[in-house]
């Protein structure tokens, strides 16, 4: 296995496999599943979750110039080293045909630990406890319509990839069930701040990675008020050969209790603050709603 696929991880250090499934039925995505389940387990690893996609927000950009309707399954694996993550990659070329998807895009990640995993997934509710924000009733599809509007951060950028057919859709097809929403993120070399947000532009530059730090900071207790959490995150991403994607520097998986609940941290004034740094401090970044697989 190209240990470019495992960029600067420790041989020692835990090691995550995303996968990106174009899959055509549920019973394929199940077969896949267990078929990836198998070998983590049969490695010393384990699957972290096996998500069905429920509509793609993905960012167009020179790589992806449309939003992405194929992807319809991800799985997220861990593995104690990366040489037990090689192994379960490798038993996958002894697949029978009828397990095989018909396009896999899998990236490998160092996933988060320690300190900065807890505080991430144990944050969030702490702060959330200081003030929380009710979502609105929603009884027609004008109320819909005006939470929408209000959640629409990102206006009428093209390069946002968020758009109101999106959330529409989103709401429709999830319903009031959690989401978990695949985050893809490579940092600008240097953060640029847009002309509205000049007042939070610092007098000396910094890196996209540090603006992004600074809305993660800003956006963890609107996360919070609307009993969301961090589900998963990971850095030094890599891809395997054929997962020609350029390059991603962390993959963030947030949890939000429904559709109607991110929508409502969107619209919160101290999020749409926040959210002025992750603009400045992303060159791209690719979004997939996704939902956990029922009765798996």
């Amino acid at each position: 296995m190209n240990d470019e696929a495992f960029p600067s991880i420790s041989p020692r250090r835990p090691v995550a496999l995303i996968d990106l499934v174009e899959t055509n039925t549920p019973e394929a995505n199940r077969a896949f599943v267990t078929k990836v389940t198998q070998h983590a387990e049969a490695t010393g690893g384990r699957r972290l979750l096996a998500n069905e996609a429920i509509v793609p927000m993905i960012v167009p950009d020179k790589r992806a110039s449309k939003r992405d309707h194929a992807t319809g399954l991800l799985v997220v694996t861990q593995y104690p080293t990366p040489q037990a993550g090689r192994i379960a990659l490798a038993k996958r070329k002894e697949w029978a045909p009828e397990l095989v998807a018909d396009s896999i895009r899998t990236y490998t990640a160092q996933p988060t630990g320690g300190i900065e995993s807890l505080m991430e997934r144990t944050l969030p509710s702490a702060l959330g406890l200081l003030g929380r924000a009710p979502n609105p009733n929603i009884e027609d599809a004008q109320q819909l319509e005006s939470l929408i509007e209000a959640a629409h951060i990102l206006g009428d950028n093209p390069e946002s990839g968020i758009y109101e057919a999106s959330w529409t859709e989103l709401m429709e097809r999830a319903g009031d069930r959690p989401i978990w929403m695949l985050n893809f993120l490579e940092f600008a070399e240097t953060a640029v701040y847009g002309a509205d947000a000049q007042a939070f532009n610092p007098a000396t530059k910094i890196s996209g990675a540090r603006a992004y730090q600074n809305y993660g900071r800003g956006m963890i207790g609107s996360l919070g008020a609307v009993g969301g959490r961090v589900g998963w995150s990971s850095r030094r991403v890599g891809q395997l050969p054929g997962t020609d994607d350029g390059k991603w520097h962390q993959i963030v998986i947030a949890v939000y209790p429904s559709p109607l609940a991110m929508m409502t941290m969107l619209a919160l004034p101290k999020y749409r603050a926040a959210h002025l740094h992750r603009e400045a401090g992303l060159a791209r970044t690719r979004l997939l709603a996704t939902q956990p697989i029922e009765d798996f």
